[in-house]
């Protein structure tokens, strides 16, 4: 799927991926309050269902793997998702090339869903 803006490049379509290494050394950038403040609301934790939406480097899912939910993380970029990957190694999180419309799950699969910084 292209994502074209004539206003933004020239109009060529977007390319997430030329900047994917990038992103996974240096886009892990919420503090550990962004978190603690989420788990506070008792959102993914143990025995939930999480979707991460425009996932990334998947620095969501990574950071509250710890808490317990089960997480599933989704990206237009296969770049960004091979990153993720890589970052998540040893944790148990599914990842998807996707575009967040295309995505089909049976209702209620999630008991939460985050999107940080994608729209």
């Amino acid at each position: 799927m292209e994502i074209i803006d004539k206003r933004i490049d020239g109009g060529k379509p977007f390319d997430w991926g030329r900047t994917s290494g990038d992103y996974a050394r240096y886009r892990d950038i919420y503090p550990d309050v962004f978190y603690r403040k989420i788990v506070d609301r008792g959102l993914c934790i143990s025995g939930q269902n999480a979707l991460d939406l425009g996932t990334g480097t998947g620095v969501i899912p990574r950071n509250m793997y710890k808490y317990g939910a089960k997480w599933v993380g989704a990206d237009i970029s296969q770049e960004q998702i091979e990153q993720a990957k890589a970052l998540s190694e040893g944790m148990n999180i599914d990842y998807l090339v996707s575009p967040s419309e295309n995505l089909d799950f049976p209702y209620a699969s999630f008991n939460v869903v985050t999107a940080c910084q994608c729209f």
